[in-house]
Parts: C-alpha cells; structure tokens; sequence
C-alpha cells in the first residue's frame, strides 16, 4: 500500500512538472474563454509550440491540441498557420483559472453588462478601397477594444467578420504598408487576436461567425480557433445554431455566414435555416436574445446598381420569424457596416445592428425607415448612426439600458429595451 500511494505520489509529481515544462515552452500568443451550448464555456488558445495547460482553482489540466500546424484542412483557399489551437472545457463550478499567469474571465450566470460589437477588421480588398490599417482613424479597433475593455463588461459579442485583409496593400499605400494579408494566422494575429487582447481578457466571448469567415475566405481560421464545435476534416458552412446559457439569461447564436438572399428560389435554404432553429427551440429560456451576423430585419441604403433602399435580409425572416419564441426579446447582428435600432411595436423582436467595430463604414439610408415595411411589418420607431463605435447594455431589474459609444469611448446616442420594446435616441 505504502509502495503504491509512493508510486502515485511520485508520477503525480511528474505529471505537475511535465505540465510546468510544456507551459514554459509554449508561448501563448492569445488566449480567451468562449461560451459554448448549454451553460458550456471553454478556454482558447493560440501558442507558437505545444499547447500550455490551464489552472482551474489551483489543478493544472493540460489543454488538447485542436489545430496542429501540420494539420490538413479541406475546402478553403491555401493559407499558413505555423501555430498551435488549443482548449479545455471549464469544469463546472470552476471559480478560478489561470493561463499564462494571467487570470482567465470566467462566465458567470445572470450577466449584468454586455458589450456587442462586430465587422472590425481593416479592409485590404482588390476592387475596394484600401482602409489605412496603420492609422488609428482609418482603422480604430485597437483603440476600440483597449477602451472597450475599461467597462468591465460581464460578457462580450462579436457578431462576426474578423478578418478583412485579404489582398496585398499597394506599393504606394503608405496608410497599410506592411501589413500581412490572406487567410492564415499573420493575416488573423493583425486584424483580430493582437488588437483583441484587452477585451478578450476582460470578460468571456460570443463569437458569431461572419460571412468573411466562410469556406470562401476566412473559414480555415475560423474553425482552427473559433468554432464551437471539434475541428472537422473539411471546412462547413451554415453549421447551425446553438443557444449559450448564463443562468436564467440565453444568447441564440446563428451561424448565418453563407445565408445570403438567394437570387432564385429561397425554399431549400429556408427549410435548412429552419430545421436548424426547431432543434433549438425548446433551450431558449425566458429571456434571450437572438445573435447572428446578417441581420434578420433592417434597411441598407441603396447602392451602385440599386434603386432603393433594401431589406436586410428575407430569407431569415421567412426561416425564423414564424418560429420565434416569445423569449427572444431582441435580435442583434452586424454585416451591414452602421448602428441601427429597428423597433416594430412589439409583433416582433427588434433588431440591432452593430456592425460599427472598424471596417469600413456603410452609407446610411438617406430618409426616416419610421412607417417603412421590412418583411411585411410597419417600422415604429428606428435610428441610424454612421461612426466607429461599440454598444454596452446595462440591466437593471427587467429594464436593459444601452449606450453605443464612439471610437473614443464618449456616449453618442442611448436605447432602452423592456420586453420587446425599444426605444433609441440622443
């Protein structure tokens, strides 16, 4: 007995100093804690080696490899990422956990501030124009998320498109020289997890996939680092919606990145939308809200080629919107490169949309959307507002206040939602 507790403690010893060894060899470039299905969450990291381990309330647990280096991927365009995925599910009931030497923010239940924001990479793109991505004007992320993460928030979205640097700045642009760009892990480190880092350690993630993040472009990183679920062998899109619980509060979390309006006829991705939603349905609880990257019901402004104004978008009203539980109390997306509140008197929830975080800005619809009709409902109240900028929602009680601050953190405008009531304004 005396030789086996012996045994036990000495390769318990080992284990310890095993662990301590491979932290102190791996370097972490980023690391967060993301929300996952059902009141899971998980910690994430990127490391240049194998990958570290991670403290929960004082017991080292060694992180599993999610993405290798040498790691095939199939179904997306060639990119490198000399870099190690890592995670580890938080053990229920985990108080505290530690990475690194730094204290990871842990999901609590009940949130009482969350921060959304999201579409906040800089724009490299040929045929586009070419964001300064070394200008903090041009491009204010960095200064976003370093402010952003001064309201302590409880819980941060991101309601998608990450990554934007997709084509080589040009010789003579000055405003992005240097920049990395395509889809692997220099192009992500820049435009996303460097910036990122003061927010990500400040509270725990929703991460929404966007639509720059895609089997088309980005989807490889998204998967190597990102998604909810196991790495596959083979990029996948419209991978389905899951429901993120934090004690009585829900976040409904779509993954619409490929879910444009069809050109032709939309019933085949409409049924697919919809098989999705109905095996979630019986998880949302009494209060949540529905977070995708397209927005379900709000207005772009007309655009080359286009006449008028158009509804953002069709095919996931017609997916959803039937469907909805009476405990989605506001939907928020971003995609479309502005704010804007969109109230419908309650027969639906509002939607929000933020999609203000950095890239370049969307031109605003030129008239009032009160009294327009967005898929087959009147609009009773709405705002607009063209500006870099992030959304902190505070509770109080059954009231949630909003407040979208600009790029330097000075309020600009107000909301206040009840239910499914919302009203915005200076």
């Amino acid at each position: 007995m005396k030789i086996e507790r012996r045994f036990v403690a000495v390769l318990t010893v080992a284990v310890l100093g095993w662990l301590a060894i491979a932290s102190a060899q791996a370097r972490v470039l980023s690391q967060w804690v993301e929300l996952g299905p059902d009141g899971s969450s998980t910690v994430r990291a990127i490391a240049d080696d194998a990958c570290p381990s991670v403290s929960f309330d004082g017991a080292p647990t060694a992180m599993a490899v999610r993405s290798a280096p040498d790691r095939t991927f199939d179904n997306v365009k060639a990119a490198v990422f000399a870099v190690w995925g890592c995670e580890v599910a938080v053990p229920p009931g985990t108080v505290a956990a530690v990475l690194g030497g730094k204290v990871l923010p842990l999901a609590r239940p009940n949130p009482q501030r969350i921060l959304i924001f999201g579409d906040t990479g800089c724009r490299l793109e040929s045929g586009n124009a070419f964001q300064d991505c070394n200008d903090p004007t041009s491009w204010p992320f960095p200064g976003i998320a370093a402010t952003a993460a001064t309201a302590r928030p409880d819980l941060v979205i991101h309601v998608g498109d990450y990554l934007y640097r997709e084509s080589a700045c040009p010789i003579e642009n000055r405003g992005c020289a240097g920049s990395p760009w395509g889809y692997g892990w220099d192009s992500w480190n820049a435009d996303f997890f460097e910036p990122a880092a003061p927010l990500l350690a400040a509270a725990p993630w929703v991460m929404v996939r966007g639509n720059h993040e895609d089997c088309s472009r980005a989807g490889e990183g998204w998967f190597r680092f990102m998604d909810r679920q196991p790495m596959e062998r083979a990029c996948r899109d419209l991978t389905g919606v899951f429901v993120a619980r934090l004690g009585d509060f829900g976040v409904v979390v779509v993954d619409d990145a490929k879910a444009a309006d069809p050109k032709d006829d939309p019933s085949a991705l409409v049924r697919l939308l919809r098989d999705q939603f109905v095996e979630i349905l019986a998880k949302v609880p009494a209060e949540s809200w529905m977070v995708s990257h397209r927005p379900s019901n709000s207005m772009r402004s007309a655009g080359p080629g286009v006449e008028q104004d158009e509804v953002e978008n069709h095919v996931q009203q017609l997916a959803f919107g039937p469907l909805m539980p009476s405990g989605v109390r506001m939907e928020a997306a971003g995609h479309t490169h502005f704010f804007q509140a969109v109230y419908f008197g309650g027969a639906r929830p509002p939607q929000l949309v933020v999609g203000t975080g950095g890239d370049k800005l969307s031109v605003v619809p030129p008239v009032s959307m009160i009294g327009a009709d967005i898929n087959g409902l009147k609009v009773v109240n709405s705002v607009t507002y063209s500006g870099f900028a992030y959304m902190v929602w505070d509770r109080l009680g059954a009231v949630w206040t909003g407040t979208l601050f600009d790029d330097g953190g000075r309020p600009i405008s107000h909301c206040r939602l009840f239910d499914r009531a919302l009203t915005c304004g200076p």
